[in-house]
């Protein structure tokens, strides 16, 4: 078999044409990216490479802009940040083989998380894929002296990593089956993949579904549940509602993802019910208000606020994403009376032990309860009883700890914050955290991927400045997981996006040595990296650090760097003892 050229890459033959003619047609590229552009979309991120390239060529027909990041495990980590703060749909660009197995670790990540994505996988040209020859990127066939190599082995890999996958053979139907992958996403709240063969986007398609089917379209959802029988679901809830004495709201992650947060709030508000939120929903409700009792993870709660759950003759479970870390290892539910709880999913409601719905979503229900509503009928919550929650001291043999330092963020916070932290010990002590008036937390609190929040904090600081938000981003950040993605701080940058970050110095991993092995070496990493002096590797000419070993040190690195010099990116390195984490992290070890 003749080898084939670079050139062959990016061929084009005549033969692949076999859409049908119409007034509007552009290239199969640009299509992609103005329907991305009708979504509201306004930022994407990846890596190039040679079997992408030419389509990017076609985003510079739209007024998206491109973010490459330093490679593509960052760049999906950015896409995820992006959609958790926008609520729109993230969009990642990478090439065949190398960029797109490189970024699955964080595709996965999403997917488990329910953040919708677009994966868009520039791949070999559909005559390169037929002939079986063995191109650079590609795994070979293990007998490359008798068989064909596989150009399709990578797209059999993420099935379990995503909700939808086209693969396109040709253009018949491919503005169609884009469509229908970017609704399956939308719809589903996962990731889904596109898989571009590079000769087919400069090829001209039939574009009129730009017309026809406007971006706005994609968000309208038509019920498949009659309304009456909507009707009837919200009348049965809320008349438990009605009837309880002691009621309980329980706010969770699809909340978040599902768009429902605003009207999950405000039906709180009005019928002035207790509520709380478990690790993943962090945030969702205005704990700023008198009704939020403090964050339920059943056995890893807070005693008042266990206490209070499980002695509640209602439990109304909004957005629930059951799981061993959501659940507190599996007793959300312990000691709860089966027909005093209620819960609202996206792909079911169920009403005490007897009356499940499946195929109806809360997405028709929480509205619906919001309109119906009569606050005459209820009680007065308000002296609900529980304590406030406290952060619980642990002694730690260094000036600073875990625990002191949650209790100077509890101070620190300020409405409107964006908080994220990577996984590290002091993410589980965040749920002990009040948070002011819409504080958003992000973190990757189920896949817990370690350096996933620097990366993802590099997307969120793109989707604030495209939302025009003034919000302060602030990154809790470890020092393990700082050394694995560190490089995204040029991009920061690169685009003069100013983090604040505190980086907690505690040399290694703690997590993993409190799990097991706190003196073997292979929780270690290299120390002493000079964290203050990062800033001068990524060439910030303006950056701001320090770095602090005692509580009278933090608090002036607190007010000097956290509430001035906003216009720069800012580091407060905190030294910590290698054993120290918060209460809640001990209680989640002891499950």
């Amino acid at each position: 078999m003749a080898p084939i050229a670079l050139a062959d890459i990016n061929s084009s033959p005549s033969s692949l044409n076999t859409e049908p003619q119409s007034d509007f047609q552009l290239p199969l590229g640009e299509y992609i990216f103005k329907r991305i552009e009708s979504l509201g979309i306004k930022s994407i991120f990846g890596v190039p490479g040679d079997f992408n390239l030419q389509f990017l060529e076609h985003l510079y027909q739209t007024n998206v802009k491109w973010y490459g990041c330093c490679n593509e495990l960052n760049a999906s980590y950015a896409t995820d940040g992006y959609s958790r703060t926008t609520g729109k749909l993230g969009v990642l660009v990478t090439t065949f083989g190398v960029g797109e197995m490189s970024a699955m670790n964080g595709v996965s990540g999403a997917f488990a998380e329910s953040v919708p994505m677009l994966h868009i996988v520039g791949t070999t040209a559909l005559t390169v894929k037929s002939s079986g020859a063995n191109i650079h990127h590609l795994v070979p066939n293990i007998s490359t002296g008798l068989q064909k190599s596989d150009h399709y082995a990578y797209e059999k890999m993420v099935g379990p990593i995503s909700c939808r996958v086209e693969s396109l053979k040709g253009l018949q139907n491919a503005t169609d089956l884009i469509d229908g992958l970017i609704k399956t996403i939308l719809e589903k709240k996962r990731p889904g993949y596109l898989y571009l063969p590079c000769d087919l986007v400069d090829q001209f398609v039939d574009a009129s579904n730009l017309i026809s089917v406007p971006g706005e379209s994609f968000f309208v959802r038509n019920s498949t549940i009659p309304p009456t029988v909507q009707d009837n679901i919200s009348e049965l809830i809320l008349q438990k509602l009605y009837n309880a004495k002691k009621p309980v709201v329980l706010a969770d992650v699809l909340v978040d993802r599902y768009g429902l947060t605003p009207q999950l709030r405000e039906f709180v508000k009005l019928a002035n019910i207790p509520n709380s939120s478990t690790a993943m929903g962090k945030s969702i409700l205005d704990e700023s208000q008198a009704s939020y009792i403090g964050d339920y993870i059943g056995d890893e709660s807070a005693p008042q606020v266990a206490e209070y759950f499980r002695s509640a003759d209602l439990v109304l479970h909004f957005g629930d994403y059951y799981n061993e870390i959501n659940s507190g290892h599996n007793s959300l539910y312990k000691g709860i009376n089966p027909d005093n709880l209620i819960i609202l999913n996206p792909e079911y409601i169920s009403i005490g032990s007897r009356v499940k719905i499946f195929y109806e979503s809360f997405l028709d229900i929480v509205p619906q309860l919001l309109v119906s509503l009569d606050r005459s009928q209820l009680p007065d919550f308000s002296n609900h009883g529980v304590a406030p929650v406290e952060i619980k001291e642990v002694p730690s043999p260094k000036p600073i700890s875990q625990t002191l330092l949650l209790n100077k963020l509890q101070k620190f916070l300020k409405p409107d914050d964006v908080l994220i932290s990577d996984t590290c010990s002091i993410m589980f002590g965040t749920n002990e955290l009040r948070l002011p008036r819409n504080v958003k937390v992000i973190g990757q609190h189920f896949y817990l991927s370690i350096g996933m929040a620097l990366p993802c904090s590099f997307g969120v600081s793109v989707a604030l400045r495209e939302m025009n938000s003034k919000r302060r981003l602030i990154l809790l950040e470890g020092d393990g997981s700082a050394q694995m993605t560190i490089q995204e701080l040029a991009n920061f940058n690169r685009h003069g996006l100013n983090p604040l970050i505190f980086l907690l110095n505690n040399n290694g991993y703690t997590v993993e040595r409190v799990i097991k092995g706190p003196e073997r070496d292979y929780n270690d990493i290299m120390p002493n990296w000079k964290w203050t002096k990062i800033f001068d590797v990524f060439g910030y000419s303006n950056a701001k650090c320090c770095k602090v070993g005692t509580p009278d040190e933090l608090d002036q690195a607190m007010q000097k760097l956290g509430d001035s010099d906003l216009d720069v990116a800012r580091l407060i390195e905190v030294e910590l003892a290698p054993l120290d984490v918060p209460d809640r992290f001990h209680a989640m070890c002891n499950c």
